[in-house]
């Protein structure tokens, strides 16, 4: 059966789910083919549906002892695929997992399509980037994640870009799923984003 825990969370109104991979009835320890991860996939697809907006999925993959490329591809690099391309609107998955080999078929599948997620040891651990992106996305991600939560124009001013610049690189880390962002009135009747890190 797949595990769908509710834990405490502090940014987002709603409790973020963990997805237990494998504590459900797709294989136990052993996460390997296409099929497996495929199967995996709609069951995550349907908890990220059934999150609210702003809501975080942690995919919890530490009690896997092994996952081939093939399962990592199809379970989650297409998933990311889909979250990047707005699929499933403001919600985000943060993968739980340690251990570095288990990590290298998820990056790999990740770096293959340009993509990345964000990635915790424990739920509210420090998270880490799994997957590429570029070097000046990289960048403002960690500028965000240092600071927590930054307006668009201050982060304009740490990163000596114009507000339109900045906005465009967060934007993109919008929409790969990796900060989320608060839209708020300024005086005199305008708007200002604000970026905030995920976990």
């Amino acid at each position: 059966m797949i595990s769908l825990n509710t834990v405490r969370m502090e940014s987002v109104a709603e409790a973020p789910r963990i997805f237990e991979v494998a504590g459900g009835d797709f294989g136990g320890k052993l996460m390997v083919t296409r099929r497996t991860g495929r199967a995996v996939r709609e069951a995550l697809g349907d908890a990220l549906e059934a999150l609210p907006k702003g809501g975080v999925l942690y995919v919890d993959t530490r009690g896997v002892d092994l996952m081939d490329y093939s399962f990592a591809d199809e379970a989650l690099g297409v998933l990311v695929s889909r979250v990047a391309g707005g699929e499933y609107g403001e919600k985000h998955l943060m993968l739980v997992e340690e251990d570095r080999d288990l990590l290298e078929n998820i990056e790999a599948s990740l770096k293959q399509r340009s993509l990345a997620m964000m990635r915790v040891d424990e739920v509210g651990g420090e998270p880490e980037i799994v997957g590429s992106i570029p070097e000046h996305l990289s960048d403002t991600l960690r500028t965000i994640m240092d600071a927590g939560s930054i307006t668009n124009a201050d982060l304009a001013k740490k990163l000596g870009l114009n507000h339109t610049a900045m906005n465009n690189r967060a934007t993109r880390l919008v929409k790969l799923g990796l900060i989320h962002r608060r839209i708020e009135t300024a005086a005199p009747g305008g708007r200002q984003y604000t970026y905030e890190r995920i976990a």
